[in-house]
């Protein structure tokens, strides 16, 4: 039994071909380097991150959502918090 409403309610929403979220941080960067520095940095970079956000994307539509996950649940699986342990080598 197929049910297209859910494969809409699922499909990641996507700006010319980038995560909506990752567009908008390409052109606020974008933005921020082009009023501080020069406008020629600006678009160089705002068009870097488009191609990379098009590459991501085109490997998985929902890899930045996934990677936003993990950064916000990052402290449940830090290895930094278990403690250390010794490994010994014994003769016998």
């Amino acid at each position: 039994m197929t049910r297209p409403a859910a494969r809409a309610l699922n499909k990641p929403l996507l700006i010319v071909g980038i995560d909506r979220r990752l567009a908008g941080l390409a052109f606020i960067f974008g933005v921020i380097v082009g009023a501080n520095g020069s406008r020629i940095a600006g678009l160089i970079l705002f068009f870097s991150l488009c191609m990379i956000g098009r590459r991501l994307t085109r490997h998985d539509p929902n890899l930045f959502m996934i990677l936003n996950q993990v950064r916000k649940q990052k402290d449940l699986y830090d290895p930094m918090k278990r403690a250390w342990f010794r490994l010994l080598a014994v003769r016998q």
